[in-house]
Parts: structure tokens; sequence; C-alpha cells
């Protein structure tokens, strides 16, 4: 690049009179400089640059257009440039908005004791972040069981007793397991070398201070693990009609947990499966008996609101639920929710004030998920089949049915089910763990 001399301090320069070093020789005729009174410098047959005072110490003197010219080239190209960038960046803006939706959900929140008041939740999600189908897939419905192939209550790090819950980590690809009867939370990895017998190794990662953990949550980031458990108020004569729940906040690596709410349950409470679950904004929901309740964040957790359920009379009413086993918070905050004794499924939008029923007439429905393709998976314990819901074309298709063999295993006391990334299947017994693997995807 030509080296630009200014000379403005000189007495004899005037702000026309900038001096640039024109010493290049590789000019050409049309490269050719011009001389202080704006004619072109003669060139010789060789090319060679015009001569000029040698006794000037600063430099050759060009007048100002040579300048104005290498402003103007530079600012082309900078201009080239700029427009590369900015086409590049529309490009790629263009095509993330096919992968992302960006859903602005406004709730309003009524706490006790206050007005109610309006908050509006931006949610960023992936409508596209599933590279496998399953419109049409199919699963091996043989299956092989992960954890605890002898299916007997065990407290060794390969066994499981009265398991109620399990988390998928699918970016460590983790499995995380609420052992209820043995009051500890377990960690698999599904990075490791599986052998069938005894199956894969569990580390405990919680247990101090647990009773009877219900269900949990991971946070995949952090790898910070809610836990919801039980705490007895009533043990006279072994009852336990009356108890409270807690959700536990246990840090990776920490050796106890921080409880973050807790609060008494319904009559009965603790003879059925609860849930817990998180929303985006780390927004905690806790199934109870006849309600899913949302604890909120922005208030640490000492405030909660009903999102689901309207009271504990005229149970089947459309607008009630009755012991909600399982549920699921879809990332625009929508509710779907296992309703047990109803023996149906619903749906439950932000601030709805009645529940729609996506699915009715049911045995007893138990478990529920969603997969990253947005379509429902649930467990039918009386018929022992899973079942695949297609949200958007209103079908239901049986999936995986019972063959035989695992109907003492997987199949007895079914308590949860889950999808990985690739869109397997997991399913959590009484006290063990299966797989069943993606075979067809269309």
């Amino acid at each position: 690049m030509d080296n630009v001399v200014l000379t403005s301090d000189s007495p004899e320069a005037s702000p026309d009179d900038i001096l640039i070093d024109c010493d290049d020789s590789s000019a050409t005729a049309d490269d050719s400089p011009l001389l202080s009174d704006g004619h072109l410098a003669e060139l010789n047959s060789a090319h060679h640059p015009p001569s000029f005072d040698e006794n000037n110490s600063v430099g050759r003197r060009c007048p100002i257009s040579v300048k104005k010219r290498l402003l103007i080239g530079c600012l082309l190209g900078s201009s080239i440039t700029l427009l590369a960038v900015i086409s590049t960046g529309f490009i790629l803006s263009k095509k993330l908005s096919k992968n992302f939706d960006t859903t602005t959900t406004t709730t309003e929140t009524t706490l006790p004791n206050q007005s109610s008041t309006t908050t509006i939740e931006t949610v960023t999600s992936s409508s596209k972040s599933c590279s496998i189908p399953t419109v049409n897939g199919k699963w091996n419905e043989t299956g092989f069981v992960l954890i605890n192939p002898g299916g007997e209550c065990s407290s060794n790090e390969y066994g499981l007793c009265h398991s109620q819950d399990f988390f998928f980590d699918d970016i460590h690809y983790t499995l995380y397991v609420a052992d209820t009867k043995n009051d500890r939370i377990q960690k698999y990895s599904l990075n490791e070398p599986f052998n069938p017998n005894p199956g894969l190794l569990g580390v405990t990662v919680a247990s101090r201070n647990l009773s009877s953990p219900q269900s949990l949550f991971v946070d995949v980031q952090t790898e910070d693990i809610y836990i919801l458990d039980f705490l007895e108020n009533d043990t006279t004569d072994n009852k336990t009609d009356i108890v409270s729940y807690r959700v536990h906040l246990w840090k990776k690596n920490d050796q106890i947990g921080k409880i973050l709410l807790s609060e008494q349950g319904e009559y009965l409470y603790s003879q059925f499966i609860h849930r817990l679950r998180l929303d985006k904004q780390m927004n905690i929901y806790v199934g109870t008996r006849y309600f899913i309740k949302k604890w909120l964040k922005s208030t640490d957790y000492t405030q909660n609101v009903i999102v689901a359920g309207e009271s504990q009379l005229n149970l089947t009413a459309q607008s009630n639920l009755w012991d909600p086993v399982g549920f699921v918070v879809a990332d625009d905050l929508t509710l779907f929710i296992a309703d047990w004794q109803n023996k149906r499924i619903q749906k439950w939008k932000v601030n709805a004030t009645e529940e729609e029923t996506i699915v009715k007439n049911l045995t007893y429905v138990i478990g529920l998920t969603m997969d990253c393709n947005g379509f429902l998976y649930y467990v039918d314990m009386y018929e022992r089949t899973i079942h695949q819901i297609d949200l958007v074309n209103n079908q239901k298709r049986v999936i995986v049915t019972d063959q035989g063999e695992f109907r003492s295993s997987c199949y007895f006391g079914q308590r949860a089910i889950r999808t990985d990334r690739f869109e397997n299947i997991f399913l959590l017994g009484d006290n063990q763990l299966c797989q069943f693997s993606l075979q067809i995807t269309t």
C-alpha cells in the first residue's frame, strides 16, 4: 500500500499539497501519477517514474487527486467487503430461521394475596431439531435390559428397587434414575462398554437426606439435579396418609442438596405416582393428586400457581385432574397430562380454563414423554403397549407390544418412558430399565 506522508505543517505546503510516496516501479501509463501542476507525468520508454526535486527530503510531491483516487479505491473495497458480510449474514439467518421458531408466550399469574400480574416469556425452540424422522418409524419390540437384568429388588451398584422415574441427558448421554426404595439417585453412562450381565454400572450421585425420591430433572448444562421426594408427617401405626413433598437442588459433586420448596400433599398423596418437571425458565412443575402446580423461579420458589386442574370436586369433569401420573411441559409451555383415573391424555394451553382431551377411553395410561419431532409417547400399563401420538395429524398407533419374555421384566410395573436423540425408547419398569431401538425410519 502507498505510504502517505503529510506535510501540512510545512510552511510551503497547502492542504492540496499532500505528499505521497509515488515511487512504484510497477506503474503503467494508466497508473501514471500527476505532477503538482495537474498534468500527467511523461514516462520514458522504460516506464520509469518521473523525476522530482531530489533536494526534497520529505518525499516526492503528488497532488490531492492521487489521494482521492486512493481513498475512492479503499472505499470501494470496504463497501464490497461490507456487502459480502451482510449477504452472508442474511443467508445464514434465513437458514437458521428454518430450524428455529421463536414463541412469545404471555402468562397471567395470580399470587396469593396479590393482584394478578402478566408475564411475557419468549421461548426459542427448534422445530426441526430431529435429524431422524419417526412418522412411520419401527422399533425393535423385543428390546433388551440395560439396568438390573435379574429384575430383583437390589441395593448394589447394578440394582434398583421400586424405581419411579428417570431422566435422559442427551448431551452427556447418561441416565439418572430415582431409585426410590434405596433412597438414592443413580447415574449411568451409556458411553461405556455394555455387558448384558450384570448390566450398566450405577454410581450414586445423591442420597443423603433423601426420602423415597419420586422424580427428578437434570440441568444438562450444569448437571445439577432437581429431586422430588416425600417427607412423612405422620408415621404413627405405619400410616402414610398425609405426607409432604419436597424439591431438592443437588449441585454437581455436592455431598448434600438444598431444599428449594416443601408443601403438604393431599390425602393419600404418597400412594400414587408424582412427577417433577422444569421449563426453560427453570420454573418447577409438581404433579399432586388433583393439580399441576408451577413454583416460580422469579420468587425463588416461594410462591406457586395452579396451571392445570380446577378443584377436588367432580373429578371426572373436563377441567379437573385425578392423579396425573405423568406430564410434559412443551417449549411453548403447553402441558400434556396423563390423567390416570380419568383414563385420558389432556392438553392444557397457557392460561386455559379447561383442558382439551386428545386421547380418551384408555385403560391405565402411565408414563408420558415427547420426542424432538413433537410426537408424544405413552405406556398403557394394562395392555402392556407403547403408543405414539402424532399431534399434527391427530393420529395414534401402537409401536411396541409385549413380547412374552418381557412380561416379567420391563413390562412389569411400568413407571416412566423417555426417548434419546436417536429416537430409541427407554422404559422404566419396577426394578429395571429397558431399551427399544429404532430400526426403520421414514
